[in-house]
Parts: structure tokens; C-alpha cells; sequence
């Protein structure tokens, strides 16, 4: 029952802070798409650790946003006290999920291999 309840309480504000980043966050510092990609939030409540991928093309503009992220983490949390009935909302903890660059990096390699395509054979 209660991973029920944390998982619950994990989308929820997965879906909060989905939506603040899109349309209440106006940073000028906040460059690229920002998307949130998972939330895991601690069995007290008291920590909440978001997992987001900025895709930016230059990596310096992504890495100023997710310092920006970082220290926009109370505002945030105020904000998302407004969204979530919660007596006490956790502290925010932002991490970088670099797992799309990984993809990427691994498509490239698979595509380099230049293994032949198999052929269709006929059969009648």
C-alpha cells in the first residue's frame, strides 16, 4: 500500500513540475527542452529527487540550464506547494538524465557497424 501511495504521490508531482517548467518558469538562463523524466521520492516525504534531460545542441547552454534548475529548486518547491495537497511538500533535488545522449551515441555506433541487410527470400 504504501508504494501505491508513493508512486502516486511521484506522478503527481511529476506532472506538477512537468507543468511548471513549460509555463511558469521564464528564466532567460533556461535554454533547450527541458523534460522531466522520472521522480523518486523518499518513503518520508522529506526529499524528492527529479531526473530531467535537457536536449540543447550546445552543451554549455544545457549545462547553465540545469545550474539554473538547480538553483531555482525552492521556487519550484513553492510553486508546487500550490499544486499539490500535501501537508509538507519535499525538498527538491534536480539530476541530470543523460540517457537520450547515450541513446544517440549508441544509434551512431550501430549504424557505423555496416553490418548488410538480410534479404528477403521468396518462398513459393
Amino acid at each position: 500500500m504504501q508504494e501505491n501511495r508513493l508512486n502516486r504521490i511521484n506522478s503527481e508531482i511529476k506532472k506538477a513540475i512537468s507543468d511548471i517548467l513549460a509555463n511558469e518558469i521564464r528564466d532567460p538562463r533556461l535554454s533547450g527542452i527541458i523534460s522531466v523524466t522520472e521522480v523518486k521520492t523518499t518513503n518520508d516525504l522529506s526529499h524528492c529527487f527529479i531526473s530531467v534531460s535537457i536536449y540543447e545542441q550546445d552543451k554549455v547552454k544545457a549545462e547553465r540550464s540545469f545550474n539554473t534548475l538547480q538553483h531555482s529548486a525552492r521556487y519550484i518547491r513553492k510553486l508546487l506547494s500550490s499544486r499539490v495537497e500535501m501537508r509538507i511538500v519535499p525538498l527538491l533535488h534536480f539530476k541530470l538524465d543523460n540517457s537520450f545522449e547515450i541513446d544517440e551515441k549508441m544509434g551512431k555506433l550501430l549504424d557505423s557497424l555496416n553490418i548488410p541487410k538480410e534479404e528477403k527470400i521468396d518462398e513459393e
